[in-house]
């Protein structure tokens, strides 16, 4: 069975004796995973933090299953959460040994996988899979306004777009600024989250500003686009970063343009959130595919020209400018 993000988010509530015996998570969300690692923590009956035990990149499956088929210390269940540790090949031995206990797991044990990876895809079929990836802008809107309303605020949806533009859809951090936020309105006694708190309060992410930044260069606007640039140097941003960043946002733009993949999967190929291929499908309607061949070749080129020191990285990024400028 597969629990999508959606009911991930608003739906999933674990009771101990409906917890499964297997969890794998997959996708790259943390607020999602945090919720749904906090509510099955919540599902097992323990005060003390024995019953729920978390290892980290250095602990082996021989030591996880170990623990998985020894009872709980408390009584009742108790839920283990182990993440593939990143880059690393599970051997053969260890892959079988995970395998034979997905297959017939203790009765008393919560195994929750932590998957990015792909790492667990042989347990699949003995297990719940829970989907954490990117939500979609509309589901994240909607849990934004419901969440400021239980707490009896209330904004805008044009001020909430802003909001996660801002934060780039990260969820973790759309959470940590909406709080901060109702803390403003509070001190001045209101109740509307303003788009000029939004803007007082929240430093729009580096990624949003070069989305900004590439739709100033799309829209020919150089004297807005510099202004952006000079606020990314401000921030200690370095030209190359600069460079590699909208040369990746070029890339992912053509393939929005010519992709007939939904925003969701083409978001998961490029590792994104989906909110940044909606940005590059919008941003897309500024250019042929021609022109933006081009473009990425002229990028291509000018950060080639910097590695190989012919050009200083302030110089790239100028020529780069100047050149999508004039296309």
């Amino acid at each position: 069975m597969e629990i999508t993000e959606e009911r991930a988010l608003n739906a999933v509530e674990f009771e101990a004796n409906d917890l499964r015996p297997v969890y794998i998570l997959r996708g790259g969300d943390a607020y999602l995973k945090d919720v749904v690692l906090g509510r099955i923590k919540n599902a097992v009956p323990d005060d003390s933090g024995i019953n729920y035990i978390r290892f980290d990149d250095g602990a082996g499956i021989r030591e996880l299953v170990a623990e998985a088929e020894t009872f709980s210390f408390l009584g009742g269940k108790k839920a283990l959460v182990y993440k593939a540790p990143q880059g690393a090949k599970i051997s053969d031995g260890d892959k079988n040994l995970l395998a034979d206990y997905v297959k017939a797991p203790c009765e008393t044990t919560v195994m929750v996988l932590d998957d990015d990876a792909g790492a667990f895809k042989f347990a699949d079929k003995y297990a719940e899979i829970i989907t954490c990836g990117g939500l979609e802008p509309a589901l994240v809107m909607r849990w934004l306004k419901n969440s400021l309303q239980r707490r009896g605020f209330s904004i805008d949806a044009s001020v909430a777009e802003t909001l996660i533009k801002y934060c780039n859809g990260d969820m973790l951090r759309i959470r940590g600024e909406a709080d901060k936020l109702m803390c403003f309105a509070a001190e001045r006694s209101e109740k509307n989250i303003a788009l000029a708190d939004v803007n007082e309060c929240v430093a729009p992410d580096t990624e949003t500003q070069v989305f900004e930044l590439t739709d100033r260069l799309a829209k020919k606007d150089g004297k807005n686009a510099v202004g952006i640039y000079g606020i990314l140097l401000e921030r200690g941003e370095t030209p190359s970063f600069l460079l590699s960043l909208i040369t990746s946002q070029f890339r992912r733009i053509m393939h929005a343009k010519l992709s007939s993949l939904a925003d969701a999967e083409l978001a998961a190929a490029f590792k994104v959130k989906e909110y940044s291929i909606v940005i590059a499908r919008r941003l897309s309607a500024n250019f042929s595919n021609l022109a933006l061949k081009k473009i990425i070749d002229k990028l291509t080129m000018c950060e080639y020209l910097f590695k190989s020191g012919t050009i200083s990285e302030k110089a790239a990024l100028d020529l780069s400018f100047s050149y999508i400028l004039t296309v």
